[in-house]
């Protein structure tokens, strides 16, 4: 099967920030990831969080973005997390951290939460399945660490797929 020329988001994965693009017939396009923000809207805080209550790991309720931050500031229970980008690469990888109501998600599995969720946004504003995903990266995830740098990008390769 023929891939479409358009069947695909860019995702600029930013430890602050992150951004996503589909194609269109005039260029990319920024997904509005929060729309409720405006202009604001076309950028998202790099930010998942974990609320506490849930039946089970898989279906616990995220948040993400300004959502995520907000329901931190208001004290919800559960686990925020931040500048997820900076574990790629790291042995924290492979680590589980605890989200509360004793319950622990490994790092990979959040970063590839966030990622899913970038990438359904897309698709909702493209209104079509996107089979690729661009990612961007910088130039080097670990400056003069050449082994740290190769793990970070099969980190995010493999939280991407």
């Amino acid at each position: 099967m023929q891939a479409s020329a358009r069947d695909y988001c860019a995702i600029d994965f930013g430890t602050s920030n992150s951004a996503v693009a589909v194609p269109t017939d005039a260029g990319m396009a920024l997904v509005p990831l929060e729309p409720q923000h405006g202009e604001r809207g076309r950028t998202m805080p790099t930010a998942v969080f974990y609320v506490a209550e849930g039946k089970d790991l898989h279906t616990l309720p995220k948040q993400y973005g300004r959502a995520a931050v907000a329901a931190y500031v208001e004290g919800t229970d559960g686990r925020l997390m931040r500048s997820m980008k900076s574990v790629l690469g790291s042995a924290l990888m492979d680590q589980h951290t605890d989200i509360g109501a004793g319950r622990s998600v490994a790092f990979g599995d959040v970063i590839a939460s966030y990622l899913l969720h970038l990438k359904r946004a897309a698709e909702a504003h493209a209104g079509r399945d996107l089979e690729r995903i661009v990612l961007g990266r910088p130039v080097f995830f670990a400056d003069d660490d050449p082994q740290r740098d190769a793990a970070a990008q099969a980190s995010l390769e493999a939280a991407a797929r």
